[in-house]
């Protein structure tokens, strides 16, 4: 009998011991990132799935979020009302913020402010020659040493990263009705990416190379994405896309291409918006509706129907974010393209 209870308690022992880590994503694109970096370390589950403005956690979630060592934001409307929660749920629950250090698009003028994704690439182009580049798996220089400083690996960042701090706090004012979806930007991917990493070498030190390993896999993999993108796109003369939501605006600021949102300011369009839409569409030789499966297509439909042109699905929130983006390229290219 004794025998057979200190077997099924070292058993028990050895589950624990090799249990991993569990991170909780906020939405799936930030998960497929924080998989790629964390690989068969950790376990990642994604939380929201369809429209996100109108996400709440299912008990499931609930239970999934208390079992977690880490929650990684994205600077999502939902996250401000349910992470306090989450934390309340799972006392030891870290929560990095993935788009920290990227200033933020208004949403309503998402793909037309001239400037504010500018510190987000400048940083992760940074990435490919230093920071990271410069602390892979084989770095002999990367030891921990001042205490196993968070930004350990990426310490090239430091002096550009307080060089935005004044234009990160102007941001803030604005903040309410920030763009969040930066993630559909290979190049501020990559800094979300890199806090991911950060955050997982605090969580689990033992393990710092293989998740800088990883990290500068997925930096080379979305670089070699950014690169083949913009020889794609740039023959394009029509450069305007016209989407139901306006999630692609990071996306078309960085490939020099215009969003055109049939939604406004989170509403149906009103008759007048909705007119005027059409004779865009008519006058520009718009051939392409791009609708979110994740949102109502119906205004997307009427349009189509108004202007012959044919409506097409394109996802901002795929899991598989490099995919995502790729087939995001081929789809504005085509639709563009003369025939």
């Amino acid at each position: 009998m004794f025998k057979k209870i200190f077997f099924v308690t070292a058993l028990l022992l050895a589950s624990l011991l090799s249990a991993k880590p569990v991170v909780i994503a906020s939405i799936a694109p930030v998960g497929y990132l924080a998989k790629a970096v964390g690989g068969d370390k950790i376990e990642v589950q994604s939380l929201a799935k369809g429209d996100v403005h109108s996400y709440e956690p299912k008990p499931n979630d609930m239970k999934a979020v208390a079992k977690a060592s880490l929650f990684i934001a994205a600077g999502l409307e939902f996250e401000e009302a349910w992470i306090p929660r989450f934390k309340a749920s799972a006392k030891n629950l870290v929560v990095v913020q993935s788009d920290a250090k990227i200033a933020k698009l208004k949403e309503e003028h998402a793909g037309h402010a001239d400037h504010d994704e500018e510190h987000g690439e400048h940083k992760a182009k940074d990435d490919k020659h230093s920071g990271h580049a410069e602390h892979s798996a084989k770095d002999k220089h990367a030891d921990h040493k001042a205490k196993d400083d968070k930004h350990s690996g990426h310490s090239g960042h430091a002096k550009h990263d307080e060089k935005h701090e004044a234009h990160e706090e102007h941001d803030e004012e604005h903040e309410a009705h920030a763009d969040p979806h930066v993630w559909l930007n290979p190049m501020l991917a990559i800094t979300m990416a890199r806090n991911i990493s950060d955050a997982l070498i605090d969580m689990d030190k033992a393990n710092k190379d293989f998740y800088l390993k990883n990290f500068q896999k997925l930096m080379n993999d979305l670089l070699a994405f950014d690169e083949s993108a913009k020889n794609e796109l740039a023959g394009l003369k029509n450069r305007k896309f016209v989407v139901y939501h306006p999630a692609w605006g990071y996306f078309a600021k960085h490939y020099d291409l215009e969003q055109i949102s049939i939604e406004r300011n989170g509403k149906e369009p009103k008759i007048d918006e909705m007119a005027s839409t059409v004779k865009m569409i008519k006058d520009e030789n718009i051939k392409v509706i791009f609708a979110d499966p994740n949102r109502s297509q119906k205004s997307a439909q009427v349009l189509a129907s108004q202007t012959g042109a044919k409506v097409e699905l394109l996802d901002p929130l795929g899991y598989n974010l490099l995919e995502n983006l790729k087939i995001a390229v081929r789809a504005i290219k085509d639709a563009n393209s003369p025939k």
